[in-house]
């Protein structure tokens, strides 16, 4: 699974930039740990696949096709957090170092920036689909806010499908 998953991972990266338009922004290059499920919500693989769901006038569309062994894979993947540097292949991105993340985002002039953070993605046994968490933090304030990405493999091009929100401020 670990050729196939080299061989993938940066193409599901690269659909997940281009689907956030993160052209130009700054991304932390290390791998993030998946959320802290008891702190925002319940991300459990039964939760994700409700088809939708009504909360507060809200329709919520979860992930109806998502294989357990996606989950399970994208879970165990983001267990350690590991470079993003050689995963990333022609970034469309500024990648930052720990220490880099920190003094940009303190900063004045970049404020405004967007400086995002990515597990790496957990896939299907027939890497078919793709699981993917990303986070945004803009040092001014708002847009804060953290996403499910649930991609498909239709013959050699990953496609998001759907999001499911974690979080938004």
């Amino acid at each position: 699974m670990n050729n196939l998953r080299s061989q993938h991972e940066p193409e599901v990266f690269s659909a997940v930039l281009k689907y956030a338009s993160m052209k130009g922004e700054f991304l932390w290059a290390i791998s993030n740990p998946v959320i802290n499920k008891s702190y925002y919500m319940d991300i459990t693989w039964e939760n994700l696949r409700i088809p939708a769901k009504i909360i507060s006038g809200m329709k919520i569309v979860g992930f109806p096709y998502l294989q357990k062994e996606t989950y399970d894979n994208w879970i165990s993947i983001n267990n350690q957090s590991s470079l993003l540097n050689s995963l990333i292949k022609n970034p469309q991105v500024t990648l930052l170092s720990q220490e880099d993340w920190v003094n940009f985002a303190q900063q004045y002039d970049y404020r405004w920036y967007i400086f995002y953070t990515l597990t790496r993605p957990g896939f299907s046994q027939d890497f078919s689909q793709a699981l993917i968490q990303i986070t945004a933090h803009c040092p001014a304030g708002p847009p804060q806010y953290g996403s499910l990405l649930y991609l498909e493999r239709i013959k050699d091009i990953w496609t998001v499908k759907s999001s499911y929100g974690l979080y938004s401020q």
